[in-house]
């Protein structure tokens, strides 16, 4: 092939290098600054609110509940959380008015002049007194979402050994290094939104619900996002587009770090309890999982990240007898959201330190257990489902197994230095019936000269789509790369691909690419050279009005799924991944060091290595901080480490060598982005066990609780 599966360097990135690239806050601007009025409490009524009248507010612009012409609800998968609180707030945050000056020094005085009278209630600030629902914030027992499901026949357990344990993992913050900014452009009483986003089509439709009117929507060039601005920027548009509305200008919202950590959604902290039934020769039986998540105050995609726990939490082991019961509460907490791995980073560090911790029971290891529970073409996957990627996951597991030489080093043990492996899956795409009801579109156009133009809403946000989608049309109709047209989308321009999340863009939105290009180059007839190509585009447009070639996502044969039962096919396919982490352990001050990683996965045919591998490294560097370095404070229900001075993340110089490696790229692309998040925490707790001769089962591993261990 001469494009795909090729190094191409990033169509962006020199304008990434050089500073030319506008994102939100570069782009041309001559309007209101705004700012937003937040609870100071976490649960309560609002009594009144109170203007200084020492301070001049007859040139801002305000905008409370009252202004909003359509529904005030920011309606994902259920209508529960307002865009402005009416009476009550129900977290440290929750906005209640908006307020616009020209001047950005004025807004954040104003701020000061401002105060909220609260009837306080008892807030509900933590997972526990949410289950004991003392307090009932939602429904009748503070539950989100409930999820049940079973697949084959309990066991005799007489004869079996048993193990039961708890494992905890923490909230994490995206931090990608654009905060959240939106704007809207105000033109002869139209309004555009311009903003950093993942979802244009989210963004339009929660403006619709706002204002009962289609507005046009466009993604800004996005500087990260990790699942952090699919559905917040929602939120932000909403503010802007009233503000400008009611003044008439132009208007911009811009977070600082510290608002963007204080404020938006985080990754959900969960609670997960195996008891796990199992022979002398660690062949696992039966596993009994219990899942609880911590939602925060509104549902937002709770019940989907608790689904995907859910088909991850039992890995691709084969084990006859598989319970899951999961349970998403309430609490007054901000809520929590979209982040990389969605729900499967939580199940995976669950199910690959319970894997290590048989070993320790049986005294062997830990790679004994994982062979002898890798599933075969028998095997089921936790809903019901065939694993067809047995063969491959079984491939991936020792050619890891080998590159690290892991049995040789997990023998010679050395004083507080440690190995440890997570071998996982990743699903691809919507779950359940998800893509089904997206009903992905791409557009082709075909432009005069030849070149064609890519109109779908899937956006670049620092992964490569820029480039790797145009390596798919151009392969496909070859054609050379520069022929190939992308640009960042804009709702009233653009097909509705579905949003940019879930690992979906390369392995749906790309193979529809593919598509469409094969029913353009069927069209326009045969050639072998691009200057046949555009003779052939001629002659083709000479003769048809119709330019514009279109594919739609068609469920594929095989995939049934049942929700009611939660069982069947969750994901048209998988990738995966095998993790070693090597660790050491400083023995005055317990620092953990990850010094080498492996990171071998197969994701099937990978369209630009390149760009594949710096997935991997960013992905595998956000599950080491994830492992060792963040952690989140709440005090009283409000976030106290908002500065990257005490939010720590691991630097370039905090991560080991890294060994990457793409196994099997023979089979139609799988997603990648998420699958590199999934291993390394649970790879790196292995390691720290193995080291120190102590299991380490809550995240984040800081130097303290390895000092508690070491002692």
């Amino acid at each position: 092939m001469k494009y795909v599966g090729k190094n191409i360097a990033r169509i962006d990135g020199a304008s990434k290098a050089d500073g030319t690239l506008c994102y939100t806050n570069d782009l041309p601007f001559n309007g209101l600054h705004a700012a937003v009025v937040r609870s100071e409490i976490a649960y309560g009524n609002i009594l009144s609110i109170r203007f200084d009248e020492s301070f001049d507010f007859s040139d801002f612009v305000r905008v409370d509940y009252r202004d909003i012409e359509g529904r005030n609800v920011n309606a994902m998968l259920t209508e529960d959380q307002p865009f402005l609180a009416e009476k009550t707030v129900r977290f440290i945050g929750e906005p209640i008015l908006l307020i616009a000056h020209r001047s950005k020094e004025k807004v954040q005085e104003a701020l000061h002049h401002i105060h909220i009278e609260y009837d306080v209630l008892d807030p509900v600030l933590s997972m526990e007194e949410s289950i004991a629902a003392k307090t009932v914030l939602y429904g009748e027992d503070n539950i989100f979402k409930t999820i049940r499901t079973q697949k084959g026949e309990a066991p005799d357990y007489s004869s079996l050994k048993c193990l039961e344990k708890v494992y905890t993992t923490p909230h994490q913050e995206q931090l990608y290094m654009e905060t959240q900014r939106m704007l809207a452009r105000y033109r002869d009483g139209n309004i555009k939104i311009i903003g950093s986003m993942q979802c244009p089509f989210y963004v339009e439709s929660a403006l619709y619900e706002l204002s009962g009117k289609k507005v046009e929507v466009e993604q800004a060039p996005t500087g990260g996002a990790f699942g952090g601005k699919e559905d917040y920027p929602s939120l932000m548009a909403a503010y802007v587009y009233l503000l400008s509305q009611k003044a008439k200008e132009d208007v911009k919202l811009v977070y600082d770090r510290a608002q963007d950590i204080a404020f938006t959604t985080k990754r959900h902290p969960a609670v997960m309890k195996y008891k796990s039934y199992f022979d002398q020769s660690g062949k696992l039986h039966a596993l009994h999982i219990d899942i609880k998540m911590d939602g925060g105050a509104y549902v937002t995609f709770t019940p989907i990240v608790l689904g995907r726990a859910v088909l991850h939490a039992a890995g691709f082991y084969d084990c006859e007898f598989i319970k899951v019961e999961a349970n998403a509460y309430a609490t007054n907490t901000p809520p929590n959201g979209s982040f990389r791995g969605f729900g499967a980073p939580q199940a995976i560090f669950g199910i690959e330190r319970h894997i290590d911790d048989i070993a320790s029971v049986l005294g062997i290891s830990p790679m004994e257990v994982r062979e002898r529970n890798l599933p075969n073409s028998r095997s089921l996957s936790v809903t019901g489902a065939k694993i067809e990627e047995h063969a491959r996951l079984k491939a991936l597991f020792e050619a890891t197994r080998k590159a690290s030489n892991f049995d040789s080093k997990y023998e010679a043990k050395m004083p507080y230095r440690g190995i440890g492996m997570a071998l996982f899956m990743h699903g691809g795409g919507f779950m359940g019936d998800g893509e089904i009801l997206l009903a992905s579109k791409v557009w082709l156009d075909l432009l005069p000269e030849g070149a064609v133009e890519i109109k779908i809403g899937s956006v670049e946000m620092g992964q490569g789509t820029l480039t790797a989608l145009p390596q798919i049309v151009a392969e496909t109709l070859g054609i050379p790369l520069e022929a190939v047209r992308y640009h960042v989308p804009n709702t009233a321009q653009v097909a509705n691909s579905g949003p940019t999340v879930a690992s979906r863009t390369v392995m749906i939105v790309g193979k529809l690419l593919k598509e469409a290009a094969e029913s353009l180059r069927k069209a326009v007839g045969a050639y072998s050279t691009f200057a046949e190509y555009r003779e052939a585009v001629s002659r083709y447009l000479r003769l048809n009005r119709q330019n514009r070639f279109q594919a739609a996502y068609r469920k594929p044969e095989g995939i049934e799924w049942d929700e009611a039962h939660f069982y069947g096919n969750g994901y048209d396919g998988y990738s995966l991944g095998c993790h070693v982490a090597e660790v050491e352990v400083d023995p005055v001050d317990y620092r953990v060091k990850v010094k080498r990683f492996y990171a071998y996965q197969d994701v099937g045919e990978v369209i630009n290595p390149m760009l594949a591998e710096g997935q991997v490294e960013g992905g595998v560097a956000q599950g080491i901080g994830y492992a060792l370095y963040e952690k989140l404070v709440h005090q009283e229900g409000k976030v106290r480490n908002i500065h990257l001075s005490d939010y720590i993340v691991p630097y370039a110089a905090d991560l080991p060598k890294l060994h990457i490696a793409f196994l099997n790229r023979d089979d139609s692309p799988k997603g990648v982005g998420e699958l590199p998040m999934n291993g390394p925490a649970a790879a790196v707790a292995n390691a720290l066990t193995h080291a120190v001769g102590s299991a380490f089962d809550t995240l984040t591993l800081t130097p303290e609780k390895v000092e508690e261990k070491c002692r």
